[in-house]
């Protein structure tokens, strides 16, 4: 069993050491010193057995580095600790090889451990190989006869100690060893010097020899699909070549070329069999380096494989951008032309509601002044004016009046015609309810006036905005009446709702800064997703809040169906361009609700999505009242 000698004048620390080591007891002995007196003398008398010398920089007495300069343990690892070490004597130390390592106070156990593990491996190794291996060829026998190589665990511990070393050190070892068995004796030439441009394999032959390259460099190269020779690797000092092919006797992978006058070890498979079974201590540093070889060449592979799939996944990514923004701009070419196609029947149609509206008006005052022509007027007007009310409230009123008129369905039209509040005169020769009836034609004029005009407009607005959005009109932001806003869009989907239950909670809001004709858009976009989302038939409630107490005043909008919900999966999703839940037979791009996202976003405000499924959605958009900056953003 080796021993450790652990050296440190502070007591208490080294008792510290000692519990910290207490995993490797099993396969060390632990002696100490506490002074540099007792280190000189445990040395001297354990110096057969003492593998490492573990101590304090400074002592009681001294210096602990004085020890290892005076002192013969040039075979004994040597590490130093200190808080607060002498650079300059440690630099020195270190490069005179003095000391194998140094260890900054204050360590972490499992440091301390891997360390010292580290080291007594290097030991083990150095003094395997100073003690087994021969400066000839010698018979396997004479290894063969020592007790700890006949012993499997032993060898076995060894060879698992290579992994220690790092590439560049396993492979030096295994070159300096081979070449102490040649030294004297290398009658098959396997020392070998070649200048440059020297061929060592070739791509597609046999290849019979393992090429250790002690100096210089050797280029790998091999032929694409297109059968065009490219360099692959540079092969440095340290290194094999040949050795998948040399081991499989299979063609060549590549082909190997001297760059520069190179030194290299060649051998072939009788000089290697007979190197390996005349030197077994040879078998285990020289299988891990070819192991490592072959493992390197394959994390390479691996790491190429993933590195190339990173590149196909951006170039994919790249190429999707690319794509969208090709549909964007193609979308703003498209809509400069729709715009403009739109503008001038859109003009005239504005230009003809507005006549039709004033020329009606001046038509019905040619009548006699009766007190139904009056009534006939002003339901007129109310349906050109009137803003929709809400399924509830409709429900209600209709409820009261049948009480009076009997007739549910002349009841509900008063209602609508919001005459439920009045006496109604008779027109000439009519009885009641065929002047109902007629008064109902005078509301259905107004209200299809009302909304021709309301859509025209709403359609300028869009021409406007679509001007816009295409680079060719600059939008302005102004003080702004959300009601206003969030009426006319409803006044749009008025023939759709018929079969909704229209619930409207508004606060008093102040006016905000925004560009509302594209928060109409928003609006539009919800409303309608919520239409599509409940198949024409359910509950819509539209709530204002306002929130003038926070540091930054602002209003909410709240829009809510009663649809069937948005999965957590999808809510992660439906701001993201393209990306769509509309079933057959209801048309979408999969860009409204981003275009809403980014106009929302423009005016600094956001838009949350509360949802439960199979119960509800509900769109929340909070919007600040004031937004000074707003002008210097392009929200379409």
């Amino acid at each position: 069993m080796l021993t450790l000698l652990c050296v440190d004048s502070d007591s208490q620390r080294l008792a510290q050491i000692k519990q910290d080591l207490l995993p490797l007891s099993a396969r060390l002995t632990f002696i100490e010193a506490t002074n540099l007196q007792q280190a000189e003398k445990l040395i001297l008398q354990e110096k057969q057995n003492i593998a490492l010398i573990l101590s304090a920089q400074t002592l009681s007495d001294g210096d602990a580095i004085s020890i290892f300069k005076r002192s013969q343990c040039n075979l004994i690892r040597k590490i130093v600790y200190a808080a607060t070490p002498c650079i300059e004597k440690l630099t020195a130390c270190i490069n005179q090889g003095h000391i194998d390592y140094f260890l900054q106070l204050p360590y972490q156990a499992k440091e301390l451990t891997q360390i010292v593990q580290t080291q007594m491996s290097s030991y083990k190794i150095y003094h395997q190989q100073r003690t087994y291996l021969p400066n000839s060829i010698v018979d396997r026998t004479c290894l063969l006869d020592k007790p700890e190589l006949s012993n499997s665990t032993n060898f076995q511990d060894r060879f698992l100690d290579y992994s220690l070393y790092s590439d560049s050190e396993l492979s030096n070892l295994v070159i300096k060893s081979l070449y102490k068995v040649l030294e004297e004796k290398d009658e098959h030439n396997v020392r070998r010097r070649y200048s440059a441009n020297h061929l060592l394999t070739r791509e597609g032959e046999k290849n019979r020899f393992l090429w250790f390259i002690t100096k210089g460099e050797v280029l790998l190269r091999k032929r694409n699909a297109h059968g065009e020779m490219q360099d692959i690797t540079i092969m440095q000092a340290g290194t094999m070549v040949g050795g998948m092919s040399f081991l499989t006797e299979e063609a060549a992978f590549s082909t190997g070329i001297t760059l520069v006058p190179t030194e290299v070890l060649k051998v072939d498979n009788a000089i290697f069999s007979q190197i390996m079974q005349s030197n077994s201590a040879l078998l285990a540093p020289f299988t891990n380096l070819l192991l490592r070889n072959f493992n390197r060449r394959l994390q390479h592979s691996i790491s190429t494989e993933l590195a190339l799939q990173e590149t196909l996944q951006s170039l994919d990514v790249a190429h999707n951008q690319l794509v969208e923004s090709e549909k964007m701009a193609v979308l703003g070419q498209l809509v400069a032309g729709v715009a403009h196609e739109l503008n001038n029947p859109v003009a005239a149609i504005l230009r003809g509601s507005e006549t039709l509206i004033s020329l009606i008006s001046t038509l019905i005052g040619y009548d006699n002044r009766s007190e139904f022509s009056l009534l006939a007027q002003k339901t007129l007007r109310q349906g050109l004016t009137l803003i929709p009310l809400s399924t509830s409230e409709i429900r209600q009123r209709t409820n009261i009046l049948q009480a009076t008129i009997k007739d549910k369905k002349l009841a509900k039209q008063l209602v609508n015609m919001n005459l439920d509040n009045l006496n109604i005169p008779l027109a000439n020769n009519l009885n009641f309810q065929e002047t109902i009836s007629l008064l109902s034609k005078y509301h259905q004029a107004g209200t299809i006036l009302r909304n021709s005009n309301a859509c025209a407009a709403r359609i300028a607005d869009l021409v406007k905005s679509l001007k816009h959005y295409a680079g060719q009109d600059s939008e302005r932001s102004a003080p702004t009446n959300i009601h206003e806003g969030l009426e006319e869009t409803l006044i749009i989907f008025e023939n759709r709702l018929k079969n909704y239950n229209v619930i409207k909670e508004y606060q008093d809001l102040p006016d905000i800064d925004c560009h509302p004709i594209e928060l109409q858009q928003v609006w539009t976009n919800i409303i309608s997703n919520a239409i599509d989302a409940t198949d024409g038939k359910g509950l819509l409630k539209i709530s204002t809040v306002n929130l003038p107490y926070d540091e930054n005043p602002s209003i909410q909008v709240i829009i809510e169906d009663d649809g069937p919900g948005i999965p957590d999966h999808i809510k992660a999703k439906i701001f993201e361009l393209n990306y769509t839940t509309k079933r057959e037979g209801n048309f979408g791009l999969g860009i409204g609700l981003t275009i809403c996202a980014q106009i929302i976003n423009c005016h600094n405000g956001f838009i949350e999505i509360e949802s439960e499924v199979g119960k509800f959605s509900r769109f929340i958009v909070t919007l600040p009242v004031f937004n000074p900056h707003i002008e210097s953003k392009n929200c379409s």
